[in-house]
């Protein structure tokens, strides 16, 4: 695998508010040059450490692949390196993917 990026939306919150589902709030980043060999939950954390973020704090991370536009169907909760080898291929095929985090205040 490749270099792939991460487009990062952090310190929002999901919401039905509009129906459908959104992510409201916050703000985004791209992370690039992420190593496909080494992707992993753990390396998403050290990630979101940058960004200012503690592990404790972050009860969920969801991602979906950037074309699909129904977030209710569509978002998957990253948790196993089965879902780094998905995110993996939804880069490959569209140069990133989407992740959400879900954070404490």
């Amino acid at each position: 695998m490749g270099y792939f990026k991460v487009k990062v939306y952090h310190g929002g919150w999901f919401t039905y508010k509009n129906s459908p589902l959104e992510y409201v709030g916050g703000e985004t980043t791209v992370i690039e040059e992420i190593d496909g060999d080494r992707w992993s939950i753990f390396e998403a954390y050290a990630e979101l450490k940058q960004l200012g973020y503690v592990e404790e704090n972050i009860p969920s991370l969801w991602f979906k692949d950037p074309v699909a536009k129904d977030m209710e169907k569509n978002l998957k909760l990253f948790k196993t390196d089965a879902d780094s080898i998905e995110m993996c291929r939804i880069a490959e095929l569209r140069d990133h993917v989407e992740l959400y985090v879900v954070h404490k205040v």
